[in-house]
């Protein structure tokens, strides 16, 4: 599930400069920056703009770790993606707040039935899959390098993720998120600073993860194979403002900052304790700037 925009305006900065607030409402279709003044029913309901006084007030930022985001494509009836998975979380451990996982289930090994009966793919995960040049589970992305169609397998995980970390970050992200338990209104605030020029447009997607989910899945070796209550971590759920984002900038300098808000009603079943916001920074051909993790109700 994802949330469409349906208006969006500057706010009046009264703590924090240059904010812009998006409104987004819960639907079933991710829509594009480009294509939102195209929907037929823009409107879903009303629910009010970020107040620009309750923004944090982030400062600029004079430098930033590259982060990394590594994409697990998985499935509950693929036997191979256990391990994979397990090698995910050691390497998300070895730099905590750094190197981002997110599991991704996608493609025919995906699939429902009788033995597996949750679905736990999405608009965004089939979005994701079909992005692949070629499908397989398990296989990740690693920032999306060279770009969105790139996989890289298990073994060579380590190697791209340290190739990444050893670079200077282009752009830094800051980024909290404000969630009501009692209404379910929540609001996303994200910071930007630029280190570098970057040309061409630049999007920002926030994607929905969860942990501490549970069904059943495959796993070769394992005794029993079939594992009837199997712990799934770092799905993907669903996003704040489809897969691939809303264009935030175009061609941005060195210097350059910007602070937004993106508001929205939290999906009822999504269970925000165990869940985080992913804010992803990408340039046109998909490829990650920057990419920054942060829990919804702490």
């Amino acid at each position: 599930m994802s949330f469409t925009p349906f208006a969006f305006s500057k706010t009046d900065p009264v703590r924090a400069p240059n904010v812009v607030s998006f409104l987004f409402w819960g639907c079933l279709a991710a829509a594009l920056w480009s294509s939102c003044d195209q929907l037929d029913d823009p409107i879903i309901d009303i629910i009010p703009p970020c107040e620009s006084e309750d923004a944090p007030v982030f400062e600029s930022m004079s430098s930033a770790t590259q982060g990394v985001l590594l994409e697990d494509f998985t499935a509950h009836q693929c036997g191979n993606c256990p391990p994979a998975a397990t090698e995910a979380g050691i390497l998300a451990s070895a730099h905590p707040g750094i190197v981002i996982p997110l599991a991704i289930h996608a493609g025919d090994l995906a699939s429902t039935n009788e033995e597996y009966p949750n679905d736990w793919t999405c608009a965004e995960s089939d979005i994701f899959w079909g992005d692949l040049q070629f499908q397989v589970n398990p296989a990740g992305r690693i920032n999306r390098q060279d770009d969105e169609s790139a996989i890289f397998f298990q073994e060579e995980w380590e190697e791209k993720i340290n190739e990444q970390l050893a670079l200077v970050a282009t752009a830094g992200l800051q980024m909290e998120v404000q969630y009501n338990p009692e209404d379910g209104k929540t609001a996303v605030h994200v910071h930007t600073t630029w280190f570098d020029d970057q040309p061409g447009p630049v999007r920002l997607a926030l994607l929905v993860a969860e942990s501490a989910l549970f069904g059943p899945q495959l796993w070769y070796g394992n005794n029993p194979e079939y594992v009837e209550v199997y712990e799934f971590e770092h799905l993907l759920r669903g996003s704040v403002t489809g897969a691939k984002g809303l264009v935030v900038a175009d061609s941005p300098n060195a210097g350059d900052a910007d602070q937004f808000c993106y508001a929205f009603d939290w999906e009822d079943s999504w269970d925000a304790n165990h869940s985080e916001i992913i804010a992803v920074l990408t340039r046109d051909n998909g490829s990650v700037i920057q990419v920054l993790s942060a829990h919804v109700a702490e």
